[in-house]
């Protein structure tokens, strides 16, 4: 941590070699787009220029420094064709999802209590303060790679595939990252460094502008899913039809199989019907999932959490606005809810008992919960609870106030380090609540730095209380489990303060009075 404070960590920026130099990229707006045409007799005349090198979709300038790599960039005239994502705009998504879910055919109902509902959510980027960047040094012989990487073996895989050299040739330097949330296990700006090192001979670090990468991304995949819910005269679910449409993320890893790791409660790859749900902390008798997949020619990829990050907020918005169906508190019905799973229960109760929650609030303010058990397919999980109290203006401006957060991981070996994890997965989560969202147009991005892709800012996160759960139990994840549980609890403290319900993120302008 001292280094971080007085400047001697390395991030992959930081990164300097003799004899280096640097390339600025320029690739097709389009997703998957190839160069048409480029004239570079204005860019080579520019000062500091060393060479114009082809990428895959794309063009590097380099130069002896970043600045000139970047103003040559500026001079080189380029033309794109082509891309999978072509024609393709945010309206179509939303479009295409609900086309999906239609043919997927809707559930029969019964004449009792029932939910009927569409949730969407949008495509995230990452928006890690440090953009893409690698240093490759590639000789006739050797292969030296310096990234900020949370993928070494596709490191030295992008090295094999572009030099054709073994592995004893090639030595990967992975450096500090400077965020990474999913989008550094991908290797395509390690690729580019390779490519433009092994044509030039000499070290060089590619290092993406802001726009490149704003609009060159992974992102966590966009969304639509429908819930239809029978409810016995309890209020308890007796028939839970779930269907999600919406990219396939293993599928870039697994073709074959084609599927997605999925939340039971929320989506499941193929059709299954359940008796209750497997290994799930909700009780729910009655489950049939479905999902299917719709390609859309948009890369995606991790997003801290994923499947989560969606899931959670489908399955607790639901389970908040069944509560409401019946007229029950949602905490308790949330209890009613949870019969075999003693440790989800208390994190729950730990949780609420911390928040205050039942206690009368001021006019104009709420609290919502939410929760998440990570990673839902391994048998030791981690979990999560979240209540958050904020309050929404006679204008509809929404105000955070305080988030109270309960974690169970296990033992606790540091921690300081699961307080600050949870602090950070909160901001992250609070921020793709209320401002996040990757729009297309014309099949590219068409958000393009932090003025137009909004992060939240100090002064939109409250103060958060972190407890954790004294545990002697085998220690599980804790970067990831916070960032979900975060959304729906927002969500549902903004239907206890004001009635309205938020089904479309992120919150942005919708109206709240």
């Amino acid at each position: 941590m001292s280094d971080k404070v007085n400047g001697r960590a390395e991030f992959g920026i930081d990164v300097r070699r003799p004899g280096m130099l640097f390339a600025a990229v320029c690739q097709s707006p389009v997703f998957g787009g190839e160069i048409k045409f480029f004239d570079d007799v204005a860019t080579k005349s520019v000062k500091g220029i060393e060479a114009i090198v082809k990428i895959p979709n794309g063009i590097a300038v380099v130069a002896d420094s970043t600045w000139h790599a970047q103003q040559g960039l500026k001079s080189l005239k380029c033309e794109f064709e082509g891309g999978e994502s072509a024609n393709l705009d945010s309206s179509k998504v939303s479009a295409k999802f609900r086309a999906t879910l239609d043919e997927m055919g809707k559930a029969e109902l019964g004449d009792g209590k029932s939910l009927d509902v569409e949730y969407e959510m949008p495509y995230l980027h990452q928006a890690t303060m440090e953009p893409m960047n690698c240093t490759a040094h590639v000789t006739s012989n050797s292969c030296e790679i310096w990234a900020p990487t949370q993928n070494q073996e596709d490191c030295m895989n992008a090295a094999k595939d572009v030099t054709g050299f073994s592995e004893d040739q090639i030595l990967v330097h992975t450096t500090l990252l400077g965020g990474g949330f999913g989008r550094r296990g991908e290797k395509d700006f390690v690729t580019q460094a390779l490519i433009v090192s092994k044509a030039i001979q000499k070290p060089v670090q590619v290092i993406w502008s802001r726009e490149e990468d704003m609009q060159h991304g992974f992102y966590r995949p966009a969304s639509m899913s429908r819930f239809q819910i029978d409810l016995s005269k309890d209020g308890l679910p007796t028939k839970w039809e779930s269907q999600i449409a919406q990219t396939n993320y293993l599928s870039r890893f697994i073709p074959p199989l084609g599927w997605f790791d999925f939340d039971p409660l929320a989506v499941a790859a193929t059709v299954h019907d359940y008796g209750m749900f497997p290994d799930h902390f909700y009780n729910v008798e009655g489950v049939h999932s479905e999902h299917t997949g719709v390609e859309l020619g948009v890369p995606i990829g991790a997003w801290r959490a994923p499947p989560n990050s969606l899931n959670v907020f489908y399955t607790e918005s639901v389970v908040d606005e069944l509560a409401n169906l019946v007229g029950q508190d949602p905490l308790d019905y949330r209890i009613r809810l949870i019969k075999n799973s003693p440790r989800v229960l208390e994190v729950l109760k730990q949780v609420a008992k911390q928040a205050g929650w039942g206690d009368s609030l001021p006019e104009g303010h709420g609290r919502g919960i939410g929760i998440n058990e990570w990673f839902p397919l391994d048998e030791n999980k981690t979990i999560v609870a979240q209540v958050v109290e904020l309050s929404v203006s006679k204008r509809g401006k929404i105000k955070l106030h305080r988030v109270d957060c309960v974690v169970d991981c296990g033992l606790a070996v540091n921690p300081d380090s699961i307080k600050a994890q949870m602090e950070g997965a909160i901001v992250m989560g609070a921020s793709a609540t209320l401002f996040e969202r990757i729009t297309i147009k014309n099949g590219s991005v068409e958000e393009s730095n932090f003025d137009d892709y909004r992060i939240a800012r100090m002064k939109d996160i409250p103060k958060i209380e972190v407890s954790i759960v004294k545990s002697d139990s085998h220690p599980t994840g804790i970067g990831e489990p916070g960032a979900a549980p975060i959304v729906p609890a927002i969500t549902n403290a903004i239907f206890a303060a004001t009635g309205i319900r938020i089904r479309n993120l992120p919150i942005g302008k919708q109206k709240l009075v």
